[in-house]
């Protein structure tokens, strides 16, 4: 995949210190020649380690609405640090797979539990967050069709997966083709990189080699790639899909495109 200057990873990166995967979904070209617009939908990692600058910078953006994807064990133990003003409203939509908690993943691995680390795991599991959350996914895009909900970021812990399907159904609905879908995807791995570090040392201390731990702490196109067949196979097109398990009507789907496409 080649890049260009619609799509490349510098322009659309909002370098925070406390947030290291937080980057904008504008620039993309879609099929029908148009682009999606900047500044107004953003992907993030967690927001619980943002300095006072960082604060600062989301207030000079003007952020209107943050949706915190996280499960509740996740959001109660790093709670998301936004500014104290209140304009910036927080949303919580938690998305949880009945057995699968992110906020418990050390204490399994501690007591012996990894037999889940595997690449078919992660792909069942978002086909699980397709079939599961899409009143989720269509409560995200319903905020984001309101123009005053604008600019608006999305998150989870490592802005890769919960936030990664947000993200490419959004794209997908905007009519960006999947190759670049792909790409913003496999971003999360050059923007998270640093900090995966230090999460492969506990790994390893646990005796986890990395490319065991590879298909959870990166982000890999394979679970990916595997839930736009699954989407296909089960619910036609992404319209289809949007309108049946999202819930959203075709008012709001002409609505994202109108305000998010220029």
């Amino acid at each position: 995949m080649t890049e260009t200057p619609q799509t490349s990873l510098g322009d659309r990166r909002l370098l925070l210190s406390g947030a290291v995967n937080f980057r904008d979904l504008g620039g993309y070209l879609t099929t029908d020649s148009r682009s999606v617009r900047k500044g107004l939908v953003f992907r993030s990692d967690h927001l619980s380690r943002l300095t006072t600058k960082d604060q600062q910078i989301l207030q000079a953006l003007q952020f209107k609405v943050v949706c915190d994807l996280r499960t509740v064990r996740e959001q109660q133990r790093a709670p998301d640090l936004l500014p104290l003003d209140g304009a910036i409203r927080l949303l919580s939509l938690p998305v949880q797979v009945k057995g699968f908690d992110p906020a418990t993943v050390m204490d399994r691995l501690k007591a012996g539990d990894d037999a889940w680390l595997s690449m078919d795991f992660f792909i069942e599991l978002y086909k699980r967050f397709l079939d599961h959350f899409g009143p989720v996914w269509g409560e995200v895009l319903t905020l984001i069709a309101s123009p005053q909900n604008l600019p608006l970021v999305f998150h989870c812990t490592g802005g890769k997966d919960r936030t990664g399907i947000c993200a490419a159904l959004l794209l997908m609905t905007l009519g960006v083709n999947e190759e670049s879908v792909i790409m913003d995807h496999d971003y999360s791995n050059t923007c998270n990189d640093e900090r995966l570090q230090s999460i492969y040392a506990e790994f390893a201390a646990l005796g986890i080699s990395p490319e065991k731990a590879a298909p959870y702490l990166q982000a890999p196109i394979e679970p990916l790639t595997a839930m736009f067949d699954h989407l296909k196979k089960t619910y036609g097109t992404i319209e289809d899909y949007l309108l049946t398990k999202a819930k959203l009507d075709r008012t709001t789907l002409r609505a994202l495109q109108t305000g998010l496409l220029q």
